[in-house]
């Protein structure tokens, strides 16, 4: 009777770790209905308003060029594309805080921890994985919000492709914002043990403190441009009508942002207990 075959251990790469971390986003039942609701949202508020305006009575719209104009921009498709990450935004930081924060009451990161011991590389593939995440939302809900909206804007003869040049540019911005609002996101949850602690955190830093810092007198504004949910908008507006220069300051802002959380929790997830 013969031995059976030794069996080869796979070694553990910073490539499998970034699939397994890709595995197990995809995998949590939070992840396709979160995905879902922010695309029906998205795509409802961002395309289907212009079908309530060729809808109204002619009474009421004596001129619907020109609200689609006042409210959407000179270029309509591009105002969709910017509303389309607008209303998706805060979703997607949802997702990114559901990527990491189960993790410790389901007993899956110390699974995680005994297979993968070097914790930075585990850390750093949950950051790109919730990335990745981002990046396809946008695309997602940049397109069909953009492609929905085409034949209410052709009617009016205001359409425009999303794939002509400056298109390309506000869906590449938007993808890049939700992207690092995704990965900062988990970042800043892998500080909390708790679900609810890290969705206050998240949302606090992205949808309350814009509300609130501008009441403060003097610097308020000021404070409010900086926070990553203000500063980070201006990558998704058109560089032909606002310049580069805001977009790149606005996105370096993020970018200082998703770093300094990405430092941050990477210590803590380094030394702290599971």
């Amino acid at each position: 009777m013969s031995a059976p075959a030794p069996t080869t251990a796979q070694r553990v790469t910073f490539a499998r770790l970034v699939g397994a971390e890709w595995l197990k986003a995809r995998s949590v039942r939070s992840t396709p209905w979160t995905i879902g609701a922010t695309v029906g949202v998205t795509v409802l508020f961002a395309a289907g308003i212009l079908q309530l305006v060729l809808l109204a009575p002619a009474a009421d719209v004596p001129d619907p060029a020109a609200v689609v104009t006042d409210n959407y921009g000179a270029v309509p498709t591009l105002g969709v594309l910017g509303l389309s990450f607008i209303f998706s935004y805060a979703l997607v930081a949802v997702l990114g805080v559901l990527l990491v924060s189960p993790e410790r009451s389901s007993g899956l990161l110390a699974a995680t921890l005994a297979a993968a011991p070097r914790r930075t590389p585990v850390f750093v593939a949950k950051l790109l994985a919730s990335a990745a995440l981002g990046v396809a939302v946008a695309v997602v809900v940049g397109l069909a919000s953009a492609l929905l909206a085409q034949p209410a804007l052709a009617g009016l003869g205001l359409a425009s492709s999303p794939f002509a040049p400056d298109g390309l540019q506000v869906m590449t911005g938007g993808a890049v914002f939700l992207g690092l609002v995704a990965a900062m996101s988990t970042a800043i949850a892998s500080l909390f043990r708790g679900t609810a602690a890290a969705m206050g955190a998240v949302l606090g830093l992205l949808l309350l403190a814009p509300a609130l810092l501008p009441i403060i007198p003097g610097i308020g504004a000021h404070l409010a441009g900086v926070l990553p949910s203000g500063a980070g908008m201006m990558l998704f507006q058109s560089a032909a009508q606002v310049g580069w220069q805001p977009i790149v300051t606005g996105g370096l802002v993020l970018l200082g942002w998703t770093a300094g959380a990405a430092v941050l929790g990477g210590v803590l997830f380094k030394r702290r207990d599971v």
